[in-house]
């Protein structure tokens, strides 16, 4: 058993030094070049803050990625990763891009408020109302869209009384342990506490060179900065008590992390309210859902050997904006229309376009797919786009026209 676990603490070992000569690397290009040229965002040093301790790295780790005592592959495919828009003033400027299929769950949840910002935020009698000149964003819109995403999806995580924003800087606070292995980010953390959103978003305006800094740490300083602001009782509590990881072993997203996003509650279920099941053997046990209505929704479709259908309510389904966040077995895209009153009147609902963004390799241009709910088609699931049988979970038997595009999805 001796030389076993000295092979082990050597295989530790050799992991370590790849993966500090990794992180060494990212550290430098980080502070060298901004994502975007043309960004006004400069780099300023993160001062005050709370130092990580050694337990809070931990737990962090442990939440998100299910252990911390090894940098597996999880771990790497997140390292190195923030929030990249396309170019300013261009038909896809309202996007962010997706550079690994692991993070892209996340990024689309995040997706969703950016359109929020951008669509339905205006102000003043100056501001243009054209939903394609607003999606042509510019450089300064995309910054300010992004922070205020970020902003709403932290403090509604804080149930709207707290926010904590993780930032990183140049000092390590927590050293290697057999039980905690560096990863060049996580030791590397301040923590900021707001008890007013405008504070919070002040300072993500101030600091948001770290979350698009180009090798930087941009999603994974914010996804902690979620866990933080939950806080990991809350989280517990959120899960009915399970012990899950924010993020699989294949390292995308966990369901429960894109509706803590989305609703400030990492719950398992999606239905509306709480159901209560149970057996004539056993006491019946809460399943808390969604509690209320949800900004940003989101719709779930899976093959029927995935699992089926999935029970979500109305509170996700029908949103206060229109906006989706889209999973179709486990792959995220986005749908949206720039008219507000498409979850307000349902006579908006007769006949309507979706923009679709999924930010796939397929998809070479804006798609915007036609929605006629006065001309039901009975369709098998299994001849439809998948695309097509999570918009009749919404919009049942409605014909759905891909105005020449090839399905894709």
């Amino acid at each position: 058993m001796a030389a076993f676990g000295g092979f082990q603490d050597a295989v530790k070992r050799v992991i370590h030094t790849q993966s500090s000569f990794t992180a060494f690397n990212q550290k430098s290009k980080r502070v060298l070049y901004p994502t975007k040229p043309k960004s006004s965002v400069q780099k300023v040093p993160v001062l005050g803050g709370t130092p990580i301790t050694a337990d809070t790295a931990l737990a962090l780790r442990r939440q998100v990625f299910g252990s911390a005592d090894l940098l597996g592959s999880t771990e790497n495919e997140w390292l190195g990763q923030s929030f990249v828009f396309h170019d300013g003033e261009t038909v896809e400027a309202y996007s962010l891009k997706m550079h690994k299929t692991s993070t892209k769950g996340l990024a689309m949840c995040v997706q969703g408020f950016i359109l929020k910002h951008l669509l339905f935020n205006r102000r003043g009698a100056r501001v243009v109302a054209d939903p394609t000149v607003l999606l042509r964003a510019t450089t300064k819109a995309q910054e300010e869209a992004l922070v205020g995403a970020l902003s709403d999806i932290l403090w509604r995580a804080g149930e709207r009384q707290h926010a904590v924003l993780c930032l990183a800087q140049e000092n390590i606070y927590v050293n290697d342990t057999p039980s905690y292995q560096s990863d060049g980010c996580t030791e590397r953390i301040h923590t900021f506490e707001f008890k007013k959103q405008d504070e919070l978003t002040f300072n993500l305006k101030k600091y948001l060179f770290e979350f698009l800094a180009d090798e930087g740490n941009g999603l994974l300083l914010f996804l902690y900065s979620l866990v933080l602001s939950r806080g990991f009782n809350k989280l517990n509590e959120d899960m009915g008590g399970e012990e899950v990881s924010l993020l699989c072993t294949n390292a995308i997203i966990h369901p429960c992390l894109a509706t803590l996003m989305l609703t400030g509650r990492a719950t398992l279920f999606l239905h509306n309210g709480i159901i209560y099941e149970g057996s004539e053997d056993t006491m019946a046990k809460p399943k808390t859902g969604i509690i209320t209505r949800a900004e940003v929704g989101l719709l779930v479709w899976r093959r029927p050997e995935e699992g089926g259908q999935v029970n979500v309510g109305s509170r996700l389904k029908t949103p206060s904006f229109p906006v989706w966040v889209t999973r179709c077995n486990d792959s995220y895209g986005i749908l949206f229309n720039p008219n507000k009153e498409l979850t307000r009147d349902y006579h908006a609902e007769n006949r309507f376009d979706l923009y679709y963004y999924s930010a796939s390799t397929n998809q070479k241009s804006a798609t915007i797919i036609t929605i006629d709910t006065r001309n039901q088609t009975v369709k098998e699931e299994y001849n439809s786009p998948y695309l097509e049988n999570l918009i009749h979970t919404k919009w049942q038997g409605a014909d759905v026209n891909w105005n020449g595009t090839a399905p894709f999805v």
